[in-house]
C-alpha cells in the first residue's frame, strides 16, 4: 500500500506506540501531523517520519481542549491541505493523573490499586475518561467534515481490551476501561450512522492487546519482554487501512494480530 503522498494524523505520538505508528504510516507514503500534549518530545518523532522522504508536522495537542484540537486540524489543512486518516492513539490508564513509570510490574500494580472504584477521585476519573474518551471526540468532531467533504476518509480508534466484556483487567482500571468501553461502542454506532447516510467515510478500532508504551520505559528486560512493540501492530494497522478492504464498525482485536501473525509466518 502506497497512500501517494495524503495526511494522517496521529494523536499521542511523541513517544510509544504513537511514534510507532506514524513512522509506519510514513514508510506507507503518508505526510503525517504528529500530535502531542508532550511538545518536547514531537520533534524527535517529527524528525523519525522526514527520514522517510515525508513532510511532518510537530503540533502540541491537548486532545482534552476542544479549542487546540481545532488549531491542530485548522493547521493540519493549511499546511497540508487534506485530512485522509485520523488515528486516536493518545490516552493511557492514568493518562493526565499520573505520568511517573514503574519500575516493577509490583510497582504498577501498587500503582493502579490506587485508583479503585473506591479510591479513584471524581476528578481523576473525569480527566482519564477526558483524554481516553471525550478527547478522540473532539479530534473526530474537528475531521470528520473534512472526509465528509473529500469524499474519502479513515479513522482508527486505539481501543483496548480492558473496554470490552469478559476480558481480565487489573484493579485500577475502572476509568479507563469505561472510556475505552465508551469509545468502542462510539466506534460502532458512528459507523453505522455513515453507513446510513452514504457517506465512505471509514471508522474501526483497533485493541493491539500488551504493546510497550513510555508507561513500561523503567521496567526490567525480562519484564519488558512480556510486551509486544510498537512495530509489531504494522500488519493488523496496513490491513484495515486497505482500500480493499471495505470493513467499517469493527473492533479488530488482538486475536486479529494473532491471525496476521499466522499468515506472515506461512507466507
Amino acid at each position: 500500500m502506497n497512500s501517494n503522498g495524503k495526511a494522517a494524523i496521529v494523536t499521542g505520538a511523541s513517544r510509544g506506540l504513537g511514534r510507532g505508528i506514524a513512522i509506519i504510516l510514513a514508510e506507507q507514503g503518508y505526510d503525517i501531523v504528529c500530535a502531542d500534549i508532550a511538545a518536547s518530545e514531537l520533534e524527535q518523532t517529527a524528525q523519525d517520519v522526514r527520514s522517510q522522504g515525508r513532510t511532518a508536522l510537530a503540533i502540541p495537542t491537548d486532545i482534552s481542549d476542544p479549542g487546540a484540537v481545532r488549531h491542530m486540524a485548522d493547521r493540519t489543512l493549511a499546511e497540508l491541505g487534506r485530512i485522509d486518516v485520523l488515528i486516536n492513539n493518545a490516552g493511557g490508564p492514568l493518562v493526565g493523573v499520573r505520568s511517573i513509570a514503574p519500575h516493577t510490574q509490583e510497582e504498577f500494580f501498587d500503582t493502579m490499586s490506587q485508583y479503585t472504584f473506591d479510591n479513584i477521585s471524581a476528578e481523576d476519573f473525569a480527566t482519564i475518561f477526558a483524554i481516553n474518551f471525550y478527547g478522540p471526540l473532539n479530534c473526530i468532531r474537528c475531521v470528520l467534515p473534512v472526509m465528509k467533504r473529500q469524499g474519502s476518509g479513515h479513522i482508527i480508534n486505539i481501543s483496548s481490551k480492558s473496554g470490552m466484556m469478559k476480558y481480565n483487567v487489573v484493579p485500577g482500571m475502572i476509568a479507563y476501561g469505561s472510556a475505552k468501553a465508551a469509545l468502542t461502542r462510539f466506534t460502532e454506532v458512528l459507523a453505522f450512522e455513515l453507513i446510513c447516510s452514504g457517506s465512505p467515510v471509514r471508522i474501526n478500532a483497533l485493541s493491539p492487546g500488551l504493546v510497550a508504551v513510555s508507561y513500561h520505559e523503567n521496567l526490567p528486560p525480562e519484564d519488558k519482554a512480556l510486551f509486544r512493540q510498537p512495530e509489531d501492530i504494522r500488519m493488523s494497522l496496513l490491513k484495515i487501512l486497505d482500500e480493499d478492504n471495505q470493513a467499517s464498525g469493527e473492533v479488530f482485536t488482538e486475536d486479529y494480530t494473532t491471525w496476521l501473525e499466522e499468515l506472515r509466518q506461512d507466507n
